[in-house]
């Protein structure tokens, strides 16, 4: 991963309190060079865990909207410009800012940075769900419905499997695949054994977030199904393409840095996903959720196992 030039880094320490990332435009989704003490205040995630991730992972705003669009547009133009949009926080919160884009000078290879200075308006602050058409902003808004889980925001199961159902049904006319993915929190109760039932449901609300932000089509279900279990569907996606997700949600997962210091498993709270495709001649939820838990019991009995392994 490249780094901006010793006199880059002076001039990004001159703008002292303001909230800067230095971000790798020539990269998929952006890759973060920089993020400075300010910025991760302002976001929750620690400095030195943003350092090569992708920036518009974090971006709470689905890839096709106009606003998505716009950002990618402005950032690789190669001058300066600057608009308003919306982020998750590391606790799954939403907070929105007003971002100023200037590109600077690229050191040695392709890279291409782009210093983004971040302003949060009033009233904008962590907790503002106020973008239209955000669909984790909305399940949060509707959290005290039966609908969805009050923790995370996400849908409840019994709702997850109704529609599920509906989507299984759409996808058999249409000849559309569908993937069924579950993800455990395998020590969710040792966390909650050490630090209580708040910093647990923290826990797997900051996880949820994670999960919400990387499943933002329309056609994707999120959801919590148990204690410490969550499920998404997918439709038209391709395997290869799902076990990518998979693995970059155990990813955003681990960066969230959650010390858990009587794990198993390591020192910090890990989820572990698999992922299974439906079968295209029915409809049966009950048979296809089966298959996905007979396969996340068996990636517990092997933590090292890859998602690709999944069946």
């Amino acid at each position: 991963m490249g780094r901006p030039t010793n006199e880059l880094f002076r001039e990004i320490v001159s703008l002292g309190s303001q909230a800067v990332l230095v971000v790798d435009v020539s990269k998929p989704h952006f890759r973060i060079a920089y993020a400075n003490r300010a910025y991760e205040a302002l976001s929750g995630f620690p400095a030195e865990a943003l350092e090569g991730t992708p920036w518009l992972e974090s971006a709470a705003m689905d890839e096709s909207a106009a606003e998505f669009v716009r950002l990618t547009e402005i950032a690789t133009a190669r001058e300066p410009g600057a608009l308003r949009f919306p982020f998750f926080g590391r606790n799954g919160d939403i907070w929105a800012a007003s971002l100023k884009l200037t590109p600077l000078k690229s050191g040695a290879g392709t890279e291409r940075f782009v210093l983004v200075e971040h302003t949060v308006e009033p009233g904008a602050r962590p907790g503002a769900a106020d973008q239209a058409g955000n669909a984790f902003a909305a399940q949060q808004a509707l959290a005290s419905l039966e609908r969805t889980d009050a923790v995370t925001g996400l849908l409840s199961g019994t709702e997850f499997r109704l529609m599920l159902k509906r989507e299984l049904a759409v996808a058999r006319r249409g000849r559309h695949n569908v993937h069924l993915m579950l993800f455990s929190i395998p020590e969710l109760d040792v966390y909650r054994e050490t630090f209580g039932a708040a910093a647990a449901d923290s826990c797997i609300r900051m996880i949820g977030a994670q999960i919400a932000g990387t499943f933002r089509r329309a056609s994707d279900l999120s959801a919590r199904i148990g204690a410490s279990t969550l499920a998404v569907s997918v439709t038209g996606q391709e395997r290869e393409q799902v076990l990518g997700l998979v693995a970059q949600v155990e990813r955003k997962s681990r960066n969230l840095g959650l010390h858990n210091p009587r794990g198993r498993l390591g020192r910090y709270i890990v989820v572990q996903g698999v992922t299974v495709a439906a079968d295209p001649a029915t409809d049966d939820v009950d048979g296809l959720m089966a298959r996905a838990e007979a396969a996340l019991y068996a990636r517990s009995e092997k933590p090292s196992r890859a998602a690709s392994g999944s069946v």
